[in-house]
């Protein structure tokens, strides 16, 4: 466990500690009750104010003397509120120095224009002052008290800041929490529909639907299952995929046994498989510099409702059945500029993001990096709520590449069953013009034009980034008889794809993008289309542009569309128009992120020739469950209506080494966090958050009658501090301010526990033999009495004898070690059987030490 500095004992020099934890354990003080409060005359012979006096006064009031300047030496630097690593400082020279190396590694490759030219001049010297920093309108600021230089950077002479999710690799020195040896979950979301009137459906209750999703890890080893509850159908409870999976992080790869999750190339699509595989999942290390390909398809395992956000507007609200779907199936066509955003909402109230990019990225690997998959086993189907394997036939499916240079990655692919074998053979090329990716496939049984694919993709970016200038392109040749083991996402009915766009910044908020694009689909004709799209960005909103053209079969000629955005209150407006069947749309979504107790709304009205939708749909986030309710009603023509609403709940039931706990549902790992019966029955609150703008503070989950508190939405693999605070619990005690850090593995559980025994705190006086004050003295305390991993407390006095001592426990006693000359003089230190949090004890307690003005000379 990873502790804040002032909730554990430090073992530190005394003038350090004593800046480091002075100000907590003042502030801790008057926070505790009348009868236990810390008396202002706890630090100096005046109060002490810890929320307004600065540093220096700090210091003052307690050691009596001007603090002495902070001497050179390598301290922490943040730029942008991100840790950037460790410099030479000087933090009293010239009014400031550091290394030249700074600039170097974290402010010449974020810095634009003019500022990067300065500080590539600045550069050059050995050191750099402050000053010459805050001339380019840097702030900079070196902060005594956590002896680290802190840089801001003005976003106008700076590229567009990157979310630093990877900076955490660095945190090598943390004492990561180990997940329990056997964790379970069992989490559910339900949601039934009040149908008020409807042209299809009968007026009542009906629909419910659950999502159940089960898990168990032992070991590392992960058996997650999931089940559907669906009155609709013929068959009301089904299964969904069951899988077993085992992650080597070592070595970062996956292996898995049952309904497998498929590793694959883009371009292999996504078949069925039920089996084992083993994959290279990158994953397992987040802060690596690979990024996941987007998938082209997807899959609704109900019926659902599906938004499209076209380039961050909302352009159309589709209700689909499930099954399987890519973008060329589903009801939209995407032009080569399009951006999309897929918001799916199910019927149990369980909501799904996908977010489909117009072009694939071209990934290079690091040479000698491989990267692989392998897939073997039987395909299956659902039909009427019942899993269907095909034994009579076989699905293999894998791939395996290479980076044999920085430019150059080159692999190889195969699918197949008893029918044909698709090999084929990929390249990636880094050229100085522009990325290249070249992809090339056959069926080797019959190998020939008609069975084959060439794919071909073009990407170039500028290496100026305010200029942001962007080039992509790809085609893609497809024979008739071209064969993949999901031929549902095949492409051989598209014998021919090509599309292009180009896009750049025409100013610091206006970016423009053209593109144009051609398909010919064998059995359905022609068709191509072009355009070009805008946004701007101003400083409450943006507006967004496009115009296309599009010819061939069933085209609909000139399309136009405008958008604007903006912040509204603690949600967003979006309203948008398309000339396109006419649709007219207006969004409104305030989202729920903080914590317990948190509401979020959404709304949207929705006009098209023929067709017209509104809904209203509000969110809570409860401590051990969430839900929602939405109100829905639609006409159309023929005499279309539908008005309900719908209900939606979820929870779940956890456990992990034996603690059990009920939180909201799942979406990987979780954590329960509980309280030692030792330290009294407190109700604890987890992961202290504060909206943007707010300050009201919100936590992610609370203990109380139900048990633990619940984590469920820790992410697998990536490092996640999970703060404790105990609100109700006195200042003093063992409970409140733990910090603990987490990297779960997949499908994983913590058992937390927080407080013991020690759950006093004692404020006193120390004094020589003569009665004098003991100033500014270290010593240490130690139990009396043996007990197993019992650790000496440090104790230090200011100028006027006075001690804050914590981590004591009821009824013990301590013994005081000072040094003396040429000796130690022992002091027992009885803490009161009924003593909790802090305490303070009135009458001095006298040691054996004698005043420096008394002692004897030789």
């Amino acid at each position: 466990m990873f502790c804040t500095p002032c909730t554990t004992p430090l073992r530190r020099a005394a003038v350090t500690l004593m800046l480091t934890c002075a100000p907590h354990a003042m502030a801790r003080a008057q926070e505790a009750p009348p009868s236990t409060r810390l008396p202002s005359q706890v630090a100096s012979d005046g109060p002490i104010d810890a929320e307004s006096t600065d540093a220096d006064a700090l210091f003052r009031q307690i050691f009596g003397k001007e603090r002495s300047a902070i001497a050179a030496g390598i301290y922490a630097v943040q730029v942008d509120r991100i840790y950037v690593g460790e410099f030479a400082i000087d933090p009293s020279r010239d009014g400031g120095t550091v290394e030249a190396k700074l600039l170097r590694v974290a402010l010449i490759p974020v810095a634009i224009g003019d500022t990067k030219v300065h500080l590539e001049q600045l550069a050059a010297q050995e050191i750099v002052r402050f000053e010459d920093l805050r001339a380019l309108d840097f702030e900079v600021i070196f902060d005594p008290g956590r002896l680290a230089l802190q840089i801001e950077i003005p976003p106008d002479r700076r590229t567009a800041r990157e979310l630093a999710l990877r900076t955490a690799r660095r945190r090598a020195d943390l004492d990561y929490v180990e997940q329990a040896g056997v964790s379970a979950y069992l989490s559910a979301r339900a949601g039934i529909d009040v149908i008020e009137r409807s042209s299809f459906a009968d007026k009542g209750l009906g629909g419910l639907a659950a999502d159940i999703d089960a898990g168990i890890n032992v070991g590392g080893v992960a058996l997650q299952g999931r089940f559907r509850y669906d009155e609709r159908r013929d068959r009301k409870f089904s299964r969904q995929d069951v899988r077993l999976t085992y992650d080597d992080i070592e070595h970062l790869i996956r292996y898995e046994l049952g309904d497998l999750s498929v590793g694959r190339r883009p371009f292999q699509l996504a078949p069925r498989i039920a089996g084992i595989a083993a994959f290279r999942e990158f994953p397992i290390d987040p802060y690596r510099n690979i990024r996941p390909t987007p998938e082209q398809g997807f899959q609704l395992d109900e019926p659902a409702r599906v938004e499209v956000i076209l380039n961050g507007a909302p352009v159309r609200t589709y209700d689909l059945n499930s099954g399987r779907y890519s973008l060329r199936d589903f009801p939209l066509v995407p032009s080569a500029a399009n951006d999309v955003e897929l918001r799916i909402t199910y019927a149990s109230g369980r909501t799904e993001v996908l977010i489909y990019p117009a072009f694939f990225d071209i990934e290079l690997l690091e040479p000698g990096l491989v990267d692989f998959a392998f897939n073997a086993g039987v395909s299956y189907r659902d039909e009427d709520g019942r899993r269907i394997y095909d034994t009579g036939d076989y699905n293999v499916i894998g791939y395996a590449r290479r980076g044999f240079t920085d430019t150059l990655t080159a692999g190889i692919s195969w699918e197949g069953n008893r029918h044909f074998d698709t090999v084929g053979a990929e390249a990636v090329w880094a050229s100085p013009f522009g990325s290249f990716a070249l992809n090339a496939s056959t069926n080797i049984r019959d190998p020939g034009l008609d069975t084959s694919r060439f794919a071909v993709q073009y990407a170039w970016r500028d290496t100026d980034p305010v200029r942001g200038r962007a080039i992509d392109a790809q085609m893609i040749l497809t024979g008739s008889d071209y064969r993949t083991l999901n031929q549902l996402f095949g492409g051989a009915i598209i014998g021919v794809s090509a599309q292009a766009r180009a896009g750049q910044m025409v100013g610091p908020r206006l970016r423009a993008t053209i593109y144009g694009g051609y398909e010919d689909a064998r059995e359905f004709g022609e068709r191509y289309y072009g355009g070009l799209s805008a946004s701007y960005q101003f400083d409450f909103g943006a507006l967004s542009f496009g115009a296309e053209y599009q010819g061939g079969t069933n085209a609909d000629g000139a399309i136009f569309r405008l958008a604007y955005s903006m912040p509204l209150g603690p949600g967003t407006a979006t309203a948008s128009y398309t000339t396109q069947d006419n649709a007219l749309r207006a969004d409104y979504t305030r989202l729920t992120a903080l914590g317990v107790g948190s509401v979020g709304f959404s709304g949207s009205v929705e006009r098209r020739d023929g067709f017209d939708r509104q809904f209203v749909r509000a969110n809570y986030i409860g401590n051990r469950f969430e839900g929602a309710v939405e109100q829905v009603r639609v006409n159309g023509t023929n005499g279309l209506e539908d008005i309900r609403t719908a209900i939606n709940f979820g929870t779940g039931l956890y456990m992990a080494d034996g603690m059990f706990g009920i939180g909201r549902p799942i979406t990987n790992s979780f954590a329960l966090v509980g309280v030692d019966e030792r330290a009294g029955n407190y109700q604890i609150a987890v992961e202290p958050r504060r909206g943007f703008g707010s300050t009201e503070t919100y936590y992610t989950a609370y203990s109380g009658a139900l048990g633990p508190a619940v984590i469920p939405t820790l992410p697998p693999y990536f490092d996640r501090s999970l703060q404790v605070d105990a609100p109700d619990a006195p200042a003093g005690t063992s409970v409140g301010g733990q910090v603990f850090v987490l990297r779960p593995g997949f499908r994983s559980g913590y058992r937390l526990e927080v407080g013991g025994a020690a759950n006093v705190s004692l404020v006193g006086t120390l004094t020589y033999a003569d009665g004098s004050p003991l100033a500014l003295v270290t010593g240490t305390a130690h139990p009396t009495a043996e007990k197993e991993g019992a650790d000496a407390l440090q104790v230090f006095t200011n100028a006027s004898g006075r001690f804050f001592l914590e981590g004591l426990v009821a009824g013990e006693r301590y013994m005081l070690s000072f040094p003396g000359k040429g000796s130690e003089v022992e002091t027992v230190l009885v803490v009161p059987e009924d003593a909790l949090g802090i305490v303070r004890l009135d009458a001095p307690i006298a040691t054996g030490l004698v005043a420096p003005s008394k002692e004897r000379t030789p």
